[in-house]
């Protein structure tokens, strides 16, 4: 099921899908690119499952294409375990509309300014998207609704988790391997975080700027957990290594029970 985030209708795309062959050793990637009109597709657990847990998954992909893995796959294996899942497909920069003229380009570098200008139109998705899961809570029977984000998703996530209003704050929020090139301020109220990245990670700032984050929250008096890898590099969210970091979503999952220990949470 999508949700559209605007009521109003659009001439535009959700979004087209494309296959990179590999990237970063793995094979036949699926990439979202050109979306222009944000939404949500649901991932429901099966009822006997459900934890009354929502969460909202941004996938990665430098502000240009939303990856499968960190995703759709995601999302199913959050409902596999009782919490309903919303994949944000939040607006993306322009690619070329032929696929193989956009993975003849896709690499090519783009400047600081385009990406930072993208990505204030995609933090205002990620709040609209707290705003509207909330506001549709009672249909899904869900009463906490946290967001969780990779790579650039996970910056959208740390906006969502210093930059709301009371409409849009999130109950948690769980940015992996995020990379924050913005400044942010802890709100008295900001809710609980939970960090992982792998300390191999080469992807800019993004060991700098999960150490800041834990301590900023520490700073703040705000609830904080860290878990970090000796070895995953920048993707260990959505591919499986063989490194302890394939667990990374099992402790996120402890933790998120140690919030709500009386909810029950799926085997």
């Amino acid at each position: 099921m999508i949700i559209p985030l605007w009521q109003e209708p659009h001439e535009a795309s959700h979004g087209q899908e494309t296959v990179v062959p590999e990237i970063g050793g793995a094979k036949d990637v699926r990439l979202v690119r050109n979306v222009t009109v944000p939404s949500l597709t649901v991932h429901a657990p099966a009822p006997s499952t459900a934890t009354g847990t929502g969460v909202i998954v941004c996938p990665g992909g430098s502000f240009a294409t939303l990856t499968h893995g960190t995703g759709t796959a995601v999302a199913t294996r959050l409902a596999e375990h009782g919490l309903t899942a919303f994949v944000l497909r939040y607006r993306l920069l322009p690619t070329p509309e032929d696929d193989d003229e956009f993975l003849h380009s896709w690499s090519t570098a783009v400047s600081m300014e385009a990406l930072e200008a993208q990505s204030r139109i995609a933090k205002a998705d990620a709040l609209d998207a707290v705003r509207v899961v909330r506001e549709q809570s009672s249909t899904w029977d869900i009463d906490r609704i946290g967001i969780m984000g990779f790579s650039a998703g996970g910056l959208l996530t740390v906006h969502a988790a210093t930059g709301y209003s009371p409409e849009s704050r999130p109950d948690f929020a769980v940015p992996v391997y995020a990379a924050v090139f913005d400044d942010y301020t802890v709100p008295a109220d900001a809710p609980p975080l939970f960090l992982a990245f792998a300390s191999d990670d080469e992807g800019p700032n993004v060991v700098e700027s999960n150490l800041s984050l834990y301590s900023a929250w520490r700073a703040a008096g705000r609830s904080v957990e860290m878990h970090v890898y000796a070895e995953g590099g920048h993707s260990f969210g959505w591919r499986l290594r063989g490194l302890p970091c394939d667990t990374w979503l099992d402790r996120c999952l402890d933790w998120l029970h140690s919030q709500r220990p009386g909810r029950p949470t799926a085997p």
